[in-house]
């Protein structure tokens, strides 16, 4: 028996240098699966490299995050600019993925302090879940300082529980489960 990490960053830089060394750990520790996130579009093309060459172990997920970093050290609500943006190359890989992700809302006030930055947050999840929807995956998802508001969005959403996304895909298999959040 194993554990499935459902939720890593292996694109982000901290990664770079030793990449082969982290899968190789994962793997002996009896990891059995990866689920690797996107935060932004510039991870899309590393994630999808990285689920290449190791089939089987690492699951792509493409989503635009609530969170966007413009430098290091400088983060800002998302926009739907970021999410337009993305969205070409999500379709380029959407027969390739396991799930839409990562995507959320995040209303810590040093990322969203206004109202508009909030709605735009929201208005960036609706359509990510709406194209979960259309392309038939699940969503792999953010809250912080938003936990209620993500859940109510998701329901007024109709976004589909994790246990009915992941056994229509077969994604768990000996035995491993998924649970409700």
């Amino acid at each position: 028996m194993g554990a499935v990490d459902c939720h890593c960053h292996l694109a982000a830089p901290e990664f770079q240098g030793d990449i082969e060394e982290v899968l190789e750990e994962a793997k002996k520790a009896k990891v059995l699966a990866l689920v690797v996130v996107a935060e932004h579009s510039g991870d899309f093309e590393k994630i999808m490299q990285l689920s290449e060459r190791y089939p089987g172990f690492v699951y792509p997920c493409l989503g635009i995050h609530p969170v966007q970093s413009i430098a290091v050290g400088h983060e800002r609500s998302v926009t739907l600019k970021d999410l337009d943006e993305a969205l070409p190359l999500i379709e380029l890989y959407k027969d390739r993925l396991l799930a839409i992700g990562e995507v959320g809302l995040d209303f810590t006030p040093r990322f969203a302090n206004t109202d508009e930055q909030k709605e735009e947050q929201r208005q960036v999840l609706i359509k990510q879940i709406q194209l979960a929807k259309q392309l038939d995956l699940p969503l792999n998802v953010h809250s912080r300082s938003a936990g209620r508001p993500t859940i109510n969005l998701l329901k007024e959403q109709e976004a589909e529980t994790c246990e009915t996304a992941a056994s229509r895909k077969h994604v768990f298999r000996n035995g491993l489960s998924c649970s409700r959040a």
